[in-house]
């Protein structure tokens, strides 16, 4: 037995090219509606792998204009590229694969990143050591696992899925230990037959 659990993991060849799974718009909504974005309407704000612009839009819905866009399927590289620019808030849902690279530079350009992942991303040793953790704020799990291989329908309901994931939210300027607030998303969730 390996030292990993491979039950919840897709095998490379039957993943999307580069690990892409859009990002469904309840996430970003949740995040938004509990009111830890809404400091940032007037600011300049980072997508650093938009791809297909799914957080983008979801933002511009509310009122948020001062969008930069990115992403490798468009030729830019943000592990690879230099970039001197900075940013009031950098806010992604890289490759799981990438997470802590994306962290990692994202913390360098800009004092506040907010980034979707997995809640047992907690369970390695080697983020522990390398201080991803530093001034993390907050941890924002989702109470519903949600699906994201699966399409969201157009009134922008979604599947349960397999993975525990959330925001983390993180401030330069914090110190302290990380806070944790759950987001409820049952709104949100396309129910088939009955739910507890």
């Amino acid at each position: 037995m390996k030292g990993k659990n491979y039950a919840n993991r897709k095998p490379e060849n039957e993943r999307p090219l580069n690990d892409f799974y859009p990002t469904p718009s309840c996430m970003v909504k949740a995040l938004i509606e509990s009111g830890f974005f809404n400091q940032f309407l007037e600011n300049d704000i980072y997508d650093p792998c938009c791809g297909k612009y799914a957080i983008g839009n979801v933002l511009r819905n509310y009122g948020y204009k001062n969008i930069t866009e990115n992403d490798l399927m468009y030729g830019n590289d943000f592990l690879a590229d230099y970039t001197d620019n900075t940013f009031d808030a950098v806010i992604m849902n890289p490759p799981f694969k990438l997470f802590d690279a994306f962290v990692e530079k994202a913390k360098r350009i800009s004092n506040k990143v907010y980034c979707i992942g997995k809640m047992n991303f907690f369970g390695s040793h080697g983020r522990n050591v390398n201080k991803l953790w530093e001034h993390l704020e907050w941890v924002l799990p989702f109470d519903r696992m949600i699906a994201f291989d699966r399409p969201e329908t157009e009134d922008g309901k979604v599947e349960c899925g397999m993975m525990v994931t959330g925001w983390f939210v993180w401030n330069r300027n914090y110190e302290g230990l990380p806070k944790i607030k759950v987001l409820d998303m049952q709104k949100y969730i396309l129910r088939k037959g009955k739910t507890k």
